[in-house]
């Protein structure tokens, strides 16, 4: 089944700061939590919630290890101002916006998927892709790009071109 990629949530300014700032502060706590544990195995934390709209809601919210450094993430792109989506890995995306994804054209991104640099599942006539392979390309991709950066370095100072 074909998903839609959700839209991105674009913070305002005032979300951005909010969004800094509980970053840092969770940061913190998972960088001192992470320093007493010895043992590594299964954790969880509890985030408390508290809803500001005059009903003095509040809960106490266990979340898995793995919530964290998601929601951290999310907090972290949210306070640089970027629009942010949860899309499961699992998930499968048309050419088009697996295109647009990877900041390419769909045509160059169908020129990927026949060289087989990208594994992609017919549909009918249309191609689908998992998530899970565009970020795994993209992870390979910048690795090299920064390989082939760190081999120009190199080079440039070994002529003393620094």
């Amino acid at each position: 089944m074909t998903l839609t990629l959700p839209k991105p949530t674009v913070p305002s300014e005032d979300e951005m700061r909010l969004a800094e700032i509980s970053s840092k502060t969770l940061q913190d706590i998972l960088r001192f939590h992470d320093a007493g544990k010895e043992d590594k195995s299964v954790r969880k934390a509890t985030l408390h919630v508290s809803i500001e709209r005059g009903n003095g809601k509040e809960a106490n919210v266990a979340l898995p290890e793995a919530a964290f450094s998601i929601l951290l993430s999310v907090l972290k792109e949210l306070g640089h101002g970027k629009g942010v989506a949860v899309v499961a890995t699992d998930t499968e995306v048309t050419t088009q916006q697996a295109a647009d994804f990877l900041n390419v054209s769909r045509p160059y991104f169908v020129k990927l998927l026949e060289q087989g640099k990208i594994p992609y599942r017919t549909v009918g006539p249309r191609r689908r892709v998992l998530v899970a392979d565009l970020l795994s390309y993209k992870v390979r991709e910048e690795a090299e790009r920064h390989q082939g950066l760190d081999e120009l370095v190199a080079e440039s100072q070994k002529l003393g071109m620094y």
